[in-house]
């Protein structure tokens, strides 16, 4: 009985209570002193198993609540536009799950033009994308990253910290799409300093691309900060003045409480940005 009330966390007279309790509750006897000990009945021993289950299911759903407190167990669901879905989402994840074994995530890569029904419908924890779409109850946090120019490895001209456009005008360029936002802020800034814009070697869809065609020595590339920090050790990267930006919003729905773990994931990933947006900001702005 000592240990009993031990377990329980209750004094040896309150666990002798609830043994009555239980014993008036169920028509019959539990327990009867022998010599002194008190020893399970026939009766008793029959419903041991059932209450083995159910103290392990009991424990169980303690061990989970304990895990869901502490952020460790639970789904995530994300959704993000491919640049990032690629290797700063999963480095990003990597470290948040490292002492989350229990957290299962589902990463879906859709280009921010074709998120417009998913973030109407809500149906994701948090959404990452280049477009705001006309969608209701979003909570959104805004992120203007800046872009750089990426050259081949060697090529960058030498002892610069920012070009400008009249530094690219005979450079052949590989460019995302024509409609893309940074692509019309580009153009537009080549019109400013009234420089021809250069000719496009490759047009694509994708930083990511971008530098996949930039590092096999097609041109140089414009391409965000957050894709330049996986590049820096395969490409030269140099700023670019008047600064192009790319605007990132991370959504979350507000039409139902967001999961503890998907707070914590968006206030992560908030805090990388950010820091790759001081990181692309060292160099000069025009």
């Amino acid at each position: 009985m000592t240990q009993a009330a031990e377990s329980l966390g209750i004094a040896q007279p309150s666990a002798s209570s609830l043994i009555a309790n239980l014993e008036h509750a169920l028509g019959f006897k539990l327990f009867e002193r022998v010599k002194g000990r008190l020893v399970a009945t026939p009766e008793a021993k029959v419903l041991m198993p059932d209450v083995q289950r159910t103290l392990e299911s009991v424990e169980l759903t303690e061990h989970r609540a304990r895990q869901i407190r502490d952020n460790r167990r639970g789904d995530l669901v994300v959704v993000s536009y491919p640049d990032i879905a690629i290797d700063f989402l999963p480095e990003a994840l990597s470290d948040f799950l490292a002492d989350r074994p229990s957290v299962r995530v589902h990463l879906q890569a859709r280009r921010s033009e074709m998120m417009t029904g998913l973030l109407q419908t809500h149906d994701f924890d948090l959404a990452i994308s280049t477009r705001l779409a006309e969608a209701r109850n979003l909570d959104v946090r805004e992120f203007a990253v800046p872009c750089m120019i990426a050259f081949p490895r060697g090529q960058a001209p030498p002892g610069r910290l920012a070009l400008e456009p009249i530094d690219l005008q005979s450079q052949p360029l590989i460019s995302v799409s024509a409609g893309h936002p940074s692509a019309i802020q580009l153009s537009e800034r080549f019109d400013q300093r009234g420089v021809g814009y250069p000719g496009t070697a490759v047009e694509t869809q994708t930083f990511e691309s971008v530098c996949g065609f930039v590092r096999r020595g097609f041109g140089a590339g414009l391409i965000d900060a957050i894709t330049a920090s996986r590049y820096r050790e395969e490409l030269d990267i140099v700023g670019f003045v008047p600064t192009v930006w790319q605007t990132i919003y991370l959504l979350r729905p507000l039409d139902r409480p967001a999961s503890k773990i998907a707070r914590e994931f968006s206030d992560m990933l908030a805090a990388r940005i950010e820091a790759l947006v001081s990181e692309g900001m060292s160099a000069p702005e025009g």
